[in-house]
């Protein structure tokens, strides 16, 4: 499946994407009008200024930094319109149901003085290969995925705030409780009653849900007490303060730093298969 993105015409990816059903995927304007205002906020926050003049010369074509970064909503857009429609073929030639996995733990969880860049990308990364190795230890089977690892701020009820991360991902190979028994946090980490450390749903369209998967964009989650007397939370989108804090991470990690693969790799920008 050849990486016509980068010669394509500017809406082209957009075009392609609604073929597969995905029909809000962001234009070129909507991604040059964000990054219009990601300049803006990081030099408010007093960002360095090779970064802030390095993003401000990004186009949808090419990049005005020696290294992209995974903040840069120029880059975002040409790395998830060449990895959705990769994944979407990939995932769908493979046997078994494709399943959504979102996977959090409570080691992914900081305080929110510390910062998102407290939750270390590379333990997390392990964390979700180790679990897939079991999987294949016990099943034989060797399932590929495709997604990303994402933040978000939680504000419980008493006002404490906390980044949190949290692991979306497309699985192909797998059923759901191969999923749950080799991915599930485990009794070692207490939870309270209400928390989904894990959970497994069926994939309606899987270039729509991997759209999700590899999103950019952060939230907050405000916890308040549900009809039903359970604790709920509210998603809203991050404040000005913390949204410039949430960009400002994502300015230090290499673009694509954030993407998980399992069973499959990149090679000269194409997704292939590594699984035997």
């Amino acid at each position: 499946m050849p990486d016509t993105t980068a010669s394509d015409p500017p809406d082209a990816a957009s075009e392609r994407m609604a073929t597969l059903g995905l029909h809000n995927f962001e234009t070129t304007a909507d991604a040059t009008a964000r990054q219009q205002q990601l300049v803006r906020g990081l030099t408010r926050a007093g960002a360095l200024g090779g970064l802030i003049r390095g993003l401000a010369k990004c186009t949808p074509e090419t990049c005005g930094l020696s290294r992209c970064r995974d903040g840069c909503h120029e880059g975002q857009r040409r790395l998830r319109a060449g990895l959705i429609p990769q994944a979407d073929h990939l995932l769908r030639a493979q046997p078994g149901p494709l399943l959504s996995v979102t996977l959090v733990h409570p080691r992914w969880e900081v305080p929110y003085e510390a910062g998102p860049g407290a939750i270390s990308i590379p333990a997390v990364k392990q964390h979700v290969k180790r679990g897939f190795m079991r999987l294949t230890a016990k099943s034989g089977k060797r399932p590929t995925a495709v997604g990303a690892f994402e933040v978000c701020l939680n504000r419980d009820a008493d006002g404490t705030k906390t980044w949190a991360g949290q692991v979306h991902l497309i699985v192909a190979g797998a059923t759901r409780d191969e999923l749950h028994a080799a991915l599930g946090v485990g009794k070692r980490h207490p939870l309270p009653p209400y928390a989904k450390p894990l959970v497994v749903e069926d994939v309606s369209n899987t270039a729509r849900q991997q759209a999700y998967a590899l999103k950019r964009y952060a939230e907050q989650r405000i916890a308040y007490l549900a009809a039903n007397g359970r604790q709920a939370r509210r998603h809203l989108p991050l404040d000005a303060r913390d949204q410039r804090r949430f960009d400002r991470w994502l300015c230090r990690l290499s673009l694509g730093e954030r993407v998980i693969l399992v069973g499959c790799k990149r090679l000269n920008g194409q997704l292939v298969s590594v699984a035997p």
